[in-house]
């Protein structure tokens, strides 16, 4: 349910209390399912963009063997 709200709204654009109406779902419900999944597509994005970055650690142990 949350996954096809967040497609009308995200992807078709949908204003949120059309989605809501659409999906059976009372505004607020729609809102707080929204807010949820926003905060993990935003979690997991910062992870995945992390995950290809080497660690500060790794970085300055990488310098000091250079020196």
């Amino acid at each position: 349910m949350a996954l096809a709200l967040f497609q009308r709204v995200e992807i078709l654009k949908q204003p949120p209390e059309l989605a809501a109406r659409a999906l059976g779902l009372k505004p607020g419900d729609a809102a707080y399912l929204l807010t949820g999944l926003r905060e993990e597509v935003a979690k997991i994005l910062a992870l995945t963009l992390l995950a290809g970055r080497p660690s500060r650690e790794i970085y300055e142990q990488k310098e000091a063997n250079d020196e």
